[in-house]
Order: structure tokens, then C-alpha cells, then sequence
């Protein structure tokens, strides 16, 4: 798929995108673009990356990236633009910095949430990136991503626990050894015959193992919240957007827990909710894969 040829055009669609799940959020971006505090274009030189930060005197948020013209793009625009969106609303209601960044599990929801909530509105006729046939392309490999995304998270998370806590957790070889049961685990279903080596290596490339020690399980808890919100917007959108605000206007100032209750969310990652979520996942696949 080819969303766009201009990062203007990126910029655009987002601010569409966005402001038809809330014209606040579409007035937020349009801020961006006009004060200049979109950096999206690939050029020689440029770090790589993608993030959104935060001009806490100027009490505007900025966000980077790389764009080069594909559907990832449009994924982490919308993704980083629920992070602008975060920032804008605890930016209006708290003045002390630090009561404004509450954590990833609740910064994450965000972001996440974001992605879903404007999974509607990406078609070209509501000044999005595609036709009909390729936005339901697009929705079904962000839904699909995120079942995926879910058990590689907890794969990992288990597996950094065992490096720690199991006396082999030093030895290079049992590491490699662990980390097959563990896929075999958390993501079964998958076939790796002939790719042995393949299999093996897949958690070198998870950096949080070597940078961050016990980092990662934080997007799994978010992307359950956010699946929450998004669960809550197909059945009533104005009143899931409202508490989605809510409680990203709280930043910090409580906790984790209440947060996700002000969203509407349950802050939990058991059984129940899991199955709740994964059905709903799946039954949104199956009506746009008809």
C-alpha cells in the first residue's frame, strides 16, 4: 500500500483522522503542523526512530520520525499522535511537570488506543489514505499485529524472568534452549521447520533484554487497556472518547489502577479479560475478512 507521496499529505490525514474521533484532537494536530512540531520526512543525516516528546515550557508536544511512504507510517503517525494527544490534555489541566507523565502502562493506552480509535476513519473519503478495499487490508493486519504483539510480549517478559531467577540464566546455550520452550509456549501455531536457526535467534532483537532489564510487559498491559477503550467506542464512541480524555487529563496525579477505570478499563491481564478481548479481536477480523 502506498498512503501518501509528502509527509504533508501524512500530516494531513492524520489531522483528519483524528479530528473525526474528536474535533479537539483534529485541532491538536492542525496545531502541530502550523507551529511546525512535526519532524516526519527521511533524509540523509537524520537519526533513526520515532517518538513523540514533550516542550514543557512551550507546553507542546513534538513528534519524530522517518517516513517513507508506507502503511507503517500512517500506523506510528496515528500512534504518536495519541501520545500528542496525551500531552496536550495534561498540559491544559496540570501545571507541575511531574504530576504529568503517569507511566508506560497508562501512556502506552494512549497511543494504542489512538491507533484504534482512528482505524475508522483512514479511508480517503474522510480524508484518510485509502480506498475501502485497502483500508480493511490495513485494519486486519493492525488486529492481527496486535494478537501477535500480545504473546510476543508475554514471551518475553517470561523469558527475561527466567534469566534472572533460574541458575542457567548466564549460560549463552541454555538461554538459546529456554527461549524455544518459551516461544513454543506463547507463540504455538506458527510452523519453523528448516529455520532452526531462525527460531533461535528471534529475542536477540528484542533490545529491551540488554538495555532495559524486565521492560516490555508494560505494552501488553497497555495494548489490554487500550483494546478495553476501543472495545468501549464500538458500542458507544462519544461516551469511550469522553472517558479516553478523562483520563489522560489526570497525567499522574493517581494511580494506575484508576486510570484505567476512568477510561473505562479494567487494569488486569488475566484469563477473563484476555478471552473477552482476543473473541472481540477475532470477531471484528472475521466481519472485515467478509
Amino acid at each position: 500500500m502506498k498512503p501518501f507521496e509528502h509527509v504533508d499529505e501524512l500530516a494531513a490525514g492524520t489531522e483528519a483522522a483524528l479530528g473525526h474521533v474528536s474535533p479537539m484532537f483534529g485541532k491538536y494536530i492542525a496545531t502541530m503542523r502550523r507551529e511546525k512540531l512535526l519532524d516526519l520526512d527521511s533524509r540523509e543525516g537524520k537519526a533513526p526512530g520515532g517518538y513523540c516528546t514533550g516542550f514543557d515550557y512551550r507546553k507542546r508536544p513534538f513528534i519524530f520520525m522517518n517516513a517513507g511512504g508506507t502503511h507503517q507510517d500512517v500506523e506510528t503517525m496515528l500512534h504518536e499522535g495519541g501520545h500528542a494527544v496525551h500531552a496536550f490534555e495534561t498540559y491544559a489541566t496540570l501545571p507541575l511537570i511531574f504530576n504529568r507523565f503517569p507511566g508506560e502502562e497508562i501512556s502506552e493506552v494512549g497511543s494504542m488506543a489512538m491507533e484504534l480509535l482512528a482505524s475508522p476513519y483512514i479511508e480517503k473519503k474522510d480524508g484518510g489514505f485509502y480506498s475501502t478495499e485497502d483500508a480493511n487490508r490495513a485494519r486486519i493486519e493492525h488486529l492481527e499485529g496486535l494478537l501477535s504483539g500480545v504473546a510476543w510480549i508475554a514471551a518475553i517478559d517470561a523469558f527475561q524472568h527466567w534469566i534472572y531467577t533460574h541458575k542457567d540464566g548466564g549460560d549463552a546455550g541454555a538461554r538459546d534452549a529456554e527461549w524455544l520452550k518459551v516461544a513454543a509456549r506463547f507463540n504455538g501455531g506458527v510452523d519453523w521447520s528448516g529455520l532452526d536457526a531462525e527460531s533461535l535467534a528471534r529475542w536477540y532483537r528484542q533490545l529491551h533484554i540488554f538495555l532495559v532489564p524486565f521492560y516490555y510487559i508494560e505494552y501488553g498491559i497497555a495494548q489490554l487497556g487500550a483494546l478495553q477503550v476501543w472495545r468501549n467506542s464500538l458500542q458507544d464512541q462519544a461516551a469511550a472518547v469522553d472517558a479516553y480524555r478523562t483520563a489522560l487529563a489526570l497525567g499522574a496525579t493517581k494511580p494506575i489502577p484508576e486510570l484505567f477505570e476512568a477510561a473505562g478499563a479494567r487494569f488486569a491481564f488475566d484469563r477473563a479479560i484476555v478471552a473477552e478481548l482476543v473473541e472481540l479481536v477475532e470477531s471484528e477480523l472475521a466481519k472485515l475478512e467478509a
